[in-house]
């Protein structure tokens, strides 16, 4: 049945990429292998990609609490709240393994299931990242999905339709949903569907000049173009895989990783409004050729990057945007991984300043550091930044001169194929810390008990 393609495509994309990722020797060390003083003194939830268990660890690796999310095959990330409750985003496979549906759950400290939303609709998959709003609402990526009859009605390019969608005959955009939790309505969404733009049918009404109109977004764009790859369905379309909101300024960042680029939209418009042009891009940065201006390799900023947000107001950077720019030069052998903080063009009032440029204020980039799939990076109150290599299951905290302070590997396999030489894999989509004084711990048996390393090895 044709509507399972793009979850086919979701499996095998992360097959591969799983099995592309980094084989490391049989001697490869897990657990703590760097901890010192100036590691941030607080906690890391850990959710492994395909594996149902979430462990909150301190700084030498004990596990202080365990969640078992039963039902759920994978768990892309996890979010401790400030009751001590856990938010998980995960994923349930169905026949012959594929994403079935996506699921959102929140457990309290103790294990108890008390709430949970099933995306598993034709027009209702969650997939990837969430965010906690300040109200306590979840804000969710989800595919929808239009046929190729609609597609050509916006003006998708006939060309493109019969090279690249025999297989996978749908156009699957990211909308953004917000989730008010007491009542599972959804309370605000955005679609990219209502803000397409085309230079191929002067008959449409979304025809134009696409460098003209960058607050939009070119239905004919497709990210292959520029990594030279040949024959590839169009279904899975944006693959946005983040989403943060900043209460200060009521804007929601995006990471969308097959335009390489980031969004930013507006959350103060409502649902009705936002399918207006007050949902057009506030902003978008990375890969100028996406809205055709500039050179697609030179102007490039952003490679595949993941986890776009806002600094919390409070913490060193406040207010630029960090995130993982995992493939810097793709393909080459100088193929390497870079973790950014941006500060956008804002002005006071929200509104951007297309004319000026983004700044890259910090970067770590060292030698060797590479991670061409998931991973994240937040920053702490103490300045550190708290980075996710994903593929290879490594945290490390670096201090603002990109120095070391603590690094740790994630020893839970997880139940993915394993890599071509047998390697297990130990992937995390993103990991969070948490400070020791965070409202969340108040009241809770906080003593630590064995290593995550030992508690696996009786598993395992």
């Amino acid at each position: 049945m044709h509507i399972q393609s793009p979850r086919r495509l979701f499996l095998i994309a992360l097959v591969l990429l799983l099995m592309a990722a980094p084989v490391y020797a049989q001697e490869r060390r897990d657990g703590v292998l760097v901890n010192t003083e100036d590691a941030y003194d607080g906690y890391a939830l850990l959710s492994p990609t395909i594996d149902p268990y979430v462990y909150l660890m301190d700084n030498e690796g004990r596990v202080i609490q365990t969640w078992t999310v039963d039902g759920v095959d994978g768990v892309s990330e996890a979010h401790l709240l400030e009751n001590g409750n856990v938010i998980v985003a995960g994923l349930r496979l169905g026949i012959e393994g594929m994403p079935e549906s996506g699921e959102i759950r929140e457990y309290t400290w103790d294990n108890e299931l008390v709430w949970e939303e099933q995306f598993g609709g034709v027009d209702a998959r969650q997939h990837h990242a969430i965010d906690i709003m300040p109200n306590g609402n979840v804000l969710a990526i989800l595919w929808g999905y239009y046929s190729l009859d609609e597609a050509a009605a916006m003006g998708l390019d006939a060309e493109l339709i019969d090279n690249w969608f025999e297989e996978d005959p749908y156009l699957s955009p990211d909308k953004i949903v917000e989730i008010d939790r007491s009542t599972g309505e959804w309370v605000w969404q955005w679609n990219p569907w209502d803000h397409l733009t085309q230079d191929r049918d002067s008959a449409l009404p979304n025809y134009g000049d696409i460098a003209e109109h960058r607050r939009r977004i070119d239905i004919n764009y497709h990210f292959w173009f520029l990594w030279g790859a040949d024959g590839i369905d169009g279904s899975d379309w944006m693959h946005t895989n983040s989403v943060h909101y900043n209460p200060d300024l009521d804007q929601v960042v995006l990471s969308v990783s097959r335009f390489d680029e980031i969004w930013v939209i507006d959350h103060g418009a409502s649902t009705e409004e936002t399918a207006g042009s007050a949902g057009d891009l506030l902003y978008r940065w990375g890969n100028p050729a996406a809205y055709q201006q500039g050179d697609p390799k030179a102007d490039r900023q952003l490679f595949r990057q993941h986890d776009a947000q806002w600094i919390e107001a409070g913490l060193p950077g406040e207010g630029n945007i960090l995130l993982f720019n995992n493939r810097v030069n793709p393909g080459t052998d100088d193929e390497y991984s870079s973790v950014m903080e941006v500060k956008l063009p804002v002005r006071a009032d929200g509104s951007y300043d297309w004319e000026r440029e983004a700044e890259v204020v910090w970067s770590y980039a060292p030698g060797g550091f590479h991670a061409s799939f998931l991973s994240g990076a937040q920053r702490l109150p103490n300045g550190n930044t708290f980075i996710t290599a994903g593929p290879q299951g490594q945290l490390i905290e670096v201090n603002a001169a990109g120095e070391t302070v603590w690094e740790f590997m994630n020893p839970v396999r997880g139940t993915s194929p394993p890599s071509p030489d047998g390697i297990p894999n130990y992937a995390l989509f993103r990991v969070h810390k948490y400070a020791a004084d965070y409202p969340g711990f108040d009241g809770k048996d906080m003593r630590p008990g064995d290593s995550l390393v030992d508690i696996r090895a009786r598993i395992d």
